[in-house]
């Protein structure tokens, strides 16, 4: 590690910790559902200009800011990014009750300490980690570190997996990487990057792609009522019972292409996933009528090898080899990525690490590093990147809680690879 020891122990002796735990139940006890941001970005961009640090507000949409606090260095060094979103995975209201069968009251999901937790919607997925990265730059600032590169804090909207289709439109469904590609294409790029998205406190730097496709087949809209099977089979009039050959023939496929894509990352697997999440068809006011249409919506999880047309070409000739008509339409594309030159980063992260706890950091398992994040933005773009956060658990159907112990650990990691890395002179050629 190539940072002044001294001035390392000065840095973390900054941390308070009940500081800490306090930020992250106020980002959780203010809601920010994707699409719905702007009350916990306001809060943000208000804290660090508070804490001394410069606040950029960047709109992305109508009261939908991105919220990004900067330590400026003198010019000199190499810049690192941290990274985090604002919106949750349900929404805290009753419309999560279209996934969720029994839902919490809302009063329960708002911020709360708890002993040695912090708990609330949100808390693990991600605010704790936001949490921690902005305590980081604070404790820099607050020692009075000199940096050559700047430390770059970015507190983004829309990554949490929602996607624009059919009637569902708005902002409220534009996620997985809005923020952060506004970010990016709108002047905030830095020389590396930390994903502080849960991990566990484990590293990962390789992460899978994403496909969302529409299956559409049909039937023939007519009265049900005075017809014979033997004359009217359900298996050609009726758009839901053709799509149960349709389902059948997906899962089958879906399990050989998880199987068939593994990929093998430098720091283990990464598994495919095909599921379907959600089906469509018929009138439920009318169900004495064969449905004439029945829609499936289809994700696939690719690792980085596996490209969407890929997908594409393989999901016809299944579904062609049926002999029933379809439909299908992509409507989401997301390529997986193995950062590239992330050498240096990683480094920076193992020395860190040891330092810290006296021991070796790890990777993250394959069921947790086979998704996608934010992560991925940064290594398309060309932005060396890892992922690094902290991570808790769901308590209930849409509670969540973190320990207070594993923020620290986040904020003592973030604040010394910003130290590092930041100090670190820029090449001259």
């Amino acid at each position: 590690m190539t940072i002044d020891k001294q001035l390392a122990d000065k840095v973390l002796a900054q941390i308070d910790r009940k500081e800490l735990a306090q930020l992250a139940c106020d980002l959780t006890d203010i809601p920010s559902p994707t699409g719905q941001e702007g009350a916990v970005a306001e809060f943000i961009l208000n804290w660090f200009a508070t804490n001394g640090l410069k606040a950029v507000r960047q709109d992305v949409d109508v009261d939908r800011p991105n919220a990004i606090g900067v330590l400026k260095g003198n010019g000199t060094g190499l810049s690192l990014g941290f990274n985090g979103h604002m919106d949750t995975s349900f929404t805290g209201t009753s419309e999560d009750l279209r996934m969720v069968s029994n839902i919490e009251p809302e009063d329960e999901l708002r911020g709360r300490i708890v002993g040695d937790k912090v708990q609330g919607l949100g808390v693990s997925n991600m605010k704790g980690g936001l949490a921690s990265f902005m305590m980081a730059g604070k404790l820099l600032r607050k020692a009075g570190v000199e940096l050559k590169g700047d430390m770059v804090m970015a507190a983004v909207v829309g990554e949490i997996s929602r996607t624009p289709v059919g009637e569902w439109q708005s902002k409220n469904y534009r996620g997985e990487g809005t923020g952060t590609r506004h970010l990016l294409t709108h002047g905030m790029h830095t020389d590396y990057a930390v994903c502080c998205d849960a991990s566990d406190l484990n590293i990962v730097w390789t992460q899978t792609g994403v496909v969302q496709m529409r299956i559409a087949t049909f039937g023939q809209a007519q009265a049900a009522w005075g017809t014979k099977r033997e004359t009217h089979p359900a298996a050609e009039m009726n758009a839901i019972v053709k799509m149960t050959r349709i389902i059948a023939a997906v899962e089958a496929w879906g399990a050989a292409f998880e199987e068939k894509y593994i990929y093998d990352g430098p720091t283990g697997p990464l598994w495919p996933k095909v599921n379907i999440g959600a089906i469509e068809g018929g009138a439920p006011y009318r169900p004495n009528y064969f449905p004439g249409v029945c829609t499936i919506y289809v994700d696939v999880r690719m690792p980085p090898q596996v490209r969407p047309v890929l997908i594409q070409h393989e999901m016809e000739k299944m579904l062609n080899g049926l002999g029933m008509p379809y439909e299908l339409d992509l409507y989401k594309s997301l390529l997986g990525h193995e950062g590239k030159n992330v050498e240096p980063l990683v480094q920076c992260a193992e020395e860190v690490h040891q330092h810290l706890f006296g021991e070796k950091i790890q990777p993250e398992p394959p069921n947790r590093a086979s998704i996608w994040t934010d992560t991925n933005i940064y290594n398309e773009m060309g932005i060396p990147a890892i992922k690094i956060g902290p991570h808790g658990r769901r308590i209930s159907a849409r509670n969540e809680e973190i320990e207070i112990d594993k923020m620290v650990k986040a904020t003592q990691i973030y604040a010394l690879m910003a130290l590092d890395i930041c100090s670190r002179e820029r090449p001259t050629s």
